[in-house]
């Protein structure tokens, strides 16, 4: 595990001249809680911005071949490294609680193309994974607790076995409407919708997001529950000037159709059955400084299991740098 984590940040410190870099944090300990979607952290990495319609740009032959969006200007695409863990309600029991969910993590890296406009987007990206002990998720959150001072999680013996995956995503945004007011605040309403199939999750997804704020970064206000929220990173206007902030809310819809954690706990013998219609709500705060920004959140989310009958919420912040 050591040598391919020493492997994925080779390949991040290969890319220090790229266009923007993102780090992005949820954890539960910010919302007061220490179970289920309990973690998830990504770095990601977007190129810089190349014409669409000149032949002789990096990514231009790739996105004519792909499906949508060859009337648009611009095209880009990076990288992404994102882990989740997940742990039941109670994290002192060392045996198996099938009345809860399984202690597991996922480690992932993807690679995203993005074919884009000031007013949309098209995003297609493929995701190979692995759960299981090579995620890493026992080093990352008893570390992580140690540092807090909370207690160790004492179950992860009991973790869903290795299990490697790939993934493939689609997603398109626009920004709906926008508008200046006339005591100099800013608005918008984002929307996005699309869809991931792979032997790690399959479903439909869509979300609405209105922003307010004064002398904000002009970039699509993406919020998406799983660490994939590079989009927010494709800069719409010149480079941004001076001290800025905005206020987000938003709601994210999520129809799920499989689910490899659900369905291997199931399939181990725990009492989970899932929810096929999920919700979530968001609330963050952005702050810009030239090329900084600066996001601190709170989302709350519907039960994934049918079993579970209280929502979970967690809180968490984002960086990202333009180069």
């Amino acid at each position: 595990m050591k040598q391919k984590i020493i492997g994925l940040v080779f390949i991040f410190s290969t890319l220090l001249k790229a266009d923007q870099f993102a780090f992005l944090l949820y954890n539960d300990f910010f919302a007061g809680t220490d179970k289920h979607f309990t973690s998830g952290v990504a770095f990601s990495w977007l190129d810089d911005t190349y014409k669409l319609q000149e032949d002789a740009s990096r990514y231009a032959p790739l996105a004519k071949k792909l499906p949508f969006g060859n009337s648009l200007e611009n095209c880009t695409a990076g990288l992404s490294i994102h882990q989740i863990i997940i742990t039941p309600s109670d994290t002192d029991l060392q045996t198996p609680q099938y009345d809860d969910m399984p202690y597991t993590s996922y480690l992932g890296i993807s690679a995203y193309l993005f074919k884009w406009s000031k007013q949309s987007f098209h995003e297609y990206r493929v995701e190979a994974g692995v759960v299981g002990d090579e995620a890493g998720g026992e080093a990352v959150q008893n570390n992580f607790h140690k540092i807090i001072g909370s207690k160790k999680s004492e179950g992860w013996d009991t973790q869903l076995a290795t299990q490697y995956t790939l993934t493939l995503l689609y997603k398109y945004g626009e920004i709906s409407w926008q508008k200046k007011s006339l005591n100099g605040l800013d608005m918008d309403w984002f929307n996005q919708a699309g869809f991931e199939a792979g032997n790690f999750s399959t479903d439909v997804f869509g979300s609405s997001m209105f922003r307010i704020g004064k002398n904000y970064i002009q970039n699509f206000n993406v919020h998406y529950p799983y660490l994939k929220e590079e989009a927010a990173l494709l800069k719409r206007d010149t480079k941004h000037k001076g001290f800025g902030w905005a206020a987000s809310v938003g709601v994210n819809m999520d129809i799920l159709a499989y689910s490899y954690i659900l369905q291997e706990a199931k399939d181990e013998g725990y009492d989970l059955d899932k929810n096929t219609l999920n919700a979530s709500v968001y609330a963050g705060i952005d702050l810009y400084y030239n090329v900084h920004r600066f996001t601190f959140f709170y989302q709350s989310q519907s039960p994934y299991s049918k079993q579970q009958n209280s929502l979970d919420t967690f809180g968490g912040f984002s960086y990202s740098f333009a180069f």
